[in-house]
């Protein structure tokens, strides 16, 4: 697999380009505006860094998966959101600058936080530790740096000096996201052949246990935080819509091996339906809001 042009080459400069597009999305005073009211942003990071790779692990061993499935399942949980739910959260009617950012500091952090739960989960899941696959530390750490910080900061720079050229850009990057998630699911899919389908047989309810799950915390962290509403939906679909092209660079790339790589490609497809019933309630829950007396009455008169 590693020796396939489009996995080798082809996704990790498509994941960069993609974070390029999240970048020109962005500016200072888009982070200036989070650090003057942190709190939905330091509960989503800490949430998305710490809180849904332990999920992860839980889930991994509850549902009792092959060894290889279960670090799969963790790579996934330990990748940020993805450009993605920067547009669920907007068709939600969600929180989207918020989205944005969260997507964006995430992104920053995990090129620490990664490597570091993935030794973690090989030392707690059973019989992790016999694998042949292993995450090395400079190598991941030098693609994250590579496909994620650099590559945003481009775009950033591209949104200062010159924005009628980002926003040009920007409309074609989700579209770009889609083609190389399918490219790569499909090379994936072809690679293992007939081994595929027991594959995602196995990994699929503890995928989709482990998406609702993270949805679910996401936005009752939010709730306990007394965060409004609109940021309550970012959250939850930050914590669901994970960056499931970072995990198939890393298990197709940095490791080589399609089985590792089958959770991340099974998440893609299971999020996205998830995706569409979060889209569906957050329409209707924010509709209600706009029309709840508290939204619709004039604002006391001040004394």
């Amino acid at each position: 697999m590693q020796d396939n042009p489009v996995i080798a080459i082809g996704l990790p400069v498509a994941l960069a380009v993609i974070m390029v597009g999240i970048g020109l999305s962005l500016t200072l005073a888009d982070f200036r505006a989070q650090a003057r009211t942190p709190r939905a942003t330091i509960i989503g990071t800490l949430g998305q860094v710490l809180v849904v790779p332990a999920i992860g692990i839980a889930v991994a061993l509850l549902m009792d998966l092959p060894p290889i499935m279960a670090m799969g399942l963790v790579l996934v949980a330990a990748c940020p959101g993805g450009s993605t739910s920067n547009l669920v959260t907007y068709l939600a009617r969600g929180n989207v600058a918020l989205s944005i950012i969260l997507t964006v500091v995430a992104s920053l952090v995990v090129i620490v936080t990664l490597p570091g739960w993935m030794d973690v989960a090989g030392r707690l899941l059973p019989d992790a530790a016999g694998l042949e696959v292993t995450v090395p530390l400079g190598q991941t750490f030098g693609l994250l740096v590579g496909v994620i910080l650099v590559p945003v900061a481009i775009g950033m720079v591209i949104r200062a000096k010159a924005p009628a050229l980002a926003a040009t850009l920007e409309r074609g990057m989700s579209a770009l996201g889609a083609l190389v998630l399918i490219l790569a699911i499909a090379a994936v899919a072809v690679d293992l052949g007939g081994e595929i389908v027991d594959m995602v047989v196995a990994t699929g309810p503890a995928v989709l246990v482990f998406n609702l799950a993270v949805i679910l915390v996401g936005g009752a962290l939010a709730w306990i935080a007394r965060i409004d509403r609109a940021s309550q939906l970012a959250l939850a679909v930050e914590y669901g819509i994970k960056n499931s092209t970072l995990g198939l660079v890393i298990a197709l790339t940095v490791v080589g091996d399609e089985e590792f790589a089958v959770p991340a490609a099974v998440y893609s497809i299971v999020m996205y339906l998830t995706a569409v019933i979060v889209i569906a309630i957050g329409r209707r829950i924010m509709a209600v809001d706009a029309t709840s007396p508290a939204a619709t009455s004039p604002a006391a008169p001040a004394r």
